[in-house]
């Protein structure tokens, strides 16, 4: 008899139908690394075409995934790439939901986590695991526990069969959040922690190739903050003396 083998889906949007080099490279090196070194996984790579509406798109791709009865899904944009090492320890974190920061398509340097203050997020000891509010589907992890959560708070309709806006872009407070923050909201909403594997960042492609490191972007932005309040704490100091005097 066959071990049960789990069961994982890659879903990538493509709207054009079109995939970066890059990306298609990494999933070659996903698939040939799982076949001789993961006999335990059973990866399926699954793209939706021709939708404009983005939110739609990933909607249909995590239907599809849960109907067919998976373990765990990947979001994973056809515009970027990563080494396939963070796949596989994507795959491997014991958490239910998990991600790794992609650059924001601009000059500066941002990254896909909200908030956007690093102060706002904490380092999880027991996983090793940066925990946030909310980051990005550019290539995040579902478990099947997570997904349920999501599927059962999210608005059925009928298209071509029933279906459900899994993700959808949503006013909240005055202000209109994406699909991204919705779906996190959903699940922190329900108990679920939202988990960054920050070992890793993706390339993303646009009119230029964007990279970044996002653990030493982090590192670089707490320092400043620790130099900015030594500093503010002797300039009180001094204040303190003078007065004193």
């Amino acid at each position: 008899m066959s071990p049960i083998k789990r069961k994982v889906a890659i879903l990538c949007p493509s709207y054009d139908g079109k995939v970066v080099c890059d990306f298609a490279v990494t999933m070659a090196v996903i698939f040939q690394r799982a076949a001789v070194e993961r006999p335990d996984l059973e990866l399926n790579l699954n793209f939706w075409m021709g939708e404009a509406l983005l939110q739609k798109a990933r909607s249909n791709l995590f239907g599809e995934a849960y109907d067919a009865g998976v373990d765990d899904i990947v979001f994973i944009d056809s515009d970027q790439s990563f080494d396939a090492q963070a796949f596989f320890d994507l795959i491997d974190h014991p958490v239910d939901v998990v991600g790794v920061p992609v650059p924001m398509k601009v000059d500066e340097e941002r990254y896909n986590l909200r908030p956007e203050d690093p102060w706002k997020h904490s380092w999880n000891p027991y996983v090793n695991l940066l925990e946030v509010e909310c980051i990005g589907t550019g290539f995040l992890r579902l478990s099947r526990a997570a997904m349920t959560a999501v599927w059962e708070q999210s608005t059925p309709y009928f298209e071509d069969k029933p279906r459900r806006l899994i993700c959808d872009l949503q006013i909240i407070d005055g202000g209109l959040i994406s699909e991204d923050v919705q779906l996190c909201k959903k699940l922190t909403d329900v108990g679920f922690k939202i988990f960054v594997d920050v070992a890793y960042t993706c390339d993303h492609f646009g009119v230029r190739k964007y990279q970044g490191d996002y653990q030493e972007f982090l590192r670089k932005k707490m320092e400043d903050e620790l130099h900015k309040s030594t500093l503010a704490i002797g300039q009180q100091t001094t204040s303190a003396s003078i007065t004193t005097l």
